[in-house]
This record gives C-alpha cells, structure tokens and sequence, in this order.
C-alpha cells in the first residue's frame, strides 16, 4: 500500500497492546473526555491489522467490527 500522506510505501503489520486498545480525546465543545474501544482480547493480545509508513512514521489501521 501506498502512504497517503507521503506516497511510499508501506509495510504491512500488527498493533499488539494487552486486553484493549483505545482511543481517547476530549470533545472540543464540549470539553468531556470520551473512549472508544478499537480492539479488545479477554486473553490479553488485542491486536489490530494495518500499514506503517517509517518515512512519515505515520499509521494506517483497520478498526475491526
């Protein structure tokens, strides 16, 4: 795949974390925080597919369903 920010290629891989991965921001009318659950593994491997551009260090992930 090619990066979208740079136009190199990308290699293909896998983000690993413990049981979950997050995404966490603040609202910015609002200003609460909010959580949105990416990836999760009761057996503490949760892991999410994608591509890593090393030239722009920039990720490109699949959020599976």
């Amino acid at each position: 795949m090619k990066c979208p920010f740079c136009g190199n290629e990308m290699s293909e891989g896998t983000l690993t974390s413990g049981r979950y991965i997050q995404w966490k921001e603040i609202d910015s009318e609002t200003g609460k925080k909010q959580e949105y659950l990416l990836a999760k593994s009761y057996m503490g491997n949760a892991k999410m597919e994608g591509c890593l551009c090393r030239n722009c260090r920039k990720l490109v992930l699949d959020i599976p369903e």
